[in-house]
């Protein structure tokens, strides 16, 4: 990956959404190139490899959710999932389906380039670009988030089953390889756009969720809260997932 600017594909059918977004990403200075199907997406990535895929989900013929569960087996391409479908199924489905991001239309184009840029951080080489904003990665053994089970595997193998909130959350953090993730990003994901209080549910969210693991665990969850910035997962960490394969 270029380590200024990744290269991004836009898959959305949609032809003046894809131009607009194309003409300001690359004003922006990306690299950027388009499919209108997810067809088209595989016989252009096979040609032109994308760090960074912003995809829609209403895709003709094979749907994004397809797609983004396809690219979940190359770790090394970001997804921003970017759909007007806004409910909370339709959030989770994406997350689990492999997702680093899920925007719901209209979306700012500003905070779409800022979430192209979070996204970046967590691509680049963990022994090559120091990113801005410091890794906080300090515990030796892992804690695993059992995709499967919908559970949280502590380094002593002891377990504790998650709500569907809890689970998107840990699943934002611990993907993000210590990188901290901003409150309201976080609370867009777990609430939608329009949530009223977001702010508040989520620290309620954080402090239950730190009760649950202290009683079992017998041992504090790695989730540090930075003051106006946001959480970050502090320990090692592993997701458990099916492996499948990009054709």
């Amino acid at each position: 990956m270029n380590l200024n600017k990744p290269t991004i594909a836009i898959v959305e059918d949609d032809i003046d959404q894809r131009n607009t977004l194309q003409e300001f990403l690359t004003d922006a200075g990306y690299d950027v190139w388009c499919a209108g199907s997810a067809e088209a997406f595989y016989k252009g990535f096979t040609a032109h490899p994308a760090d960074v895929v912003i995809l829609d989900l209403g895709l003709p013929g094979e749907d994004g959710l397809s797609v983004a569960s396809l690219l979940k087996a190359k770790p090394e391409v970001g997804v921003i999932i970017l759909s007007a479908r806004d409910s909370l199924d339709d959030r989770l489905a994406g997350m689990r389906a492999g997702a680093d991001r899920y925007l719901v239309k209209p979306v700012n184009l500003l905070e779409l380039s800022a979430n192209i840029e979070a996204t970046a951080i967590r691509l680049e080489p963990k022994s090559g670009h120091q990113a801005s904003v410091p890794q906080l990665l300090v515990a030796e053994a892992p804690w695993v988030l059992a995709v499967k089970d919908w559970a949280l595997v502590s380094p002593m193998g002891k377990s504790l089953q998650l709500t569907t909130l809890e689970f998107m959350f840990l699943q934002q953090l611990m993907r993000s390889s210590g990188q901290p993730q901003a409150k309201r990003d976080l609370s867009t994901l777990l609430f939608g756009p329009r949530a009223q209080n977001g702010a508040e549910r989520l620290n309620l969210l954080v402090a239950r969720l730190r009760k649950k693991s202290a009683q079992a665990f017998n041992e504090t969850l790695p989730v540090k809260t930075l003051h106006q910035i946001g959480y970050a997962f502090t320990a090692e960490t592993h997701i458990t997932q099916a492996p499948q394969a990009l054709h």
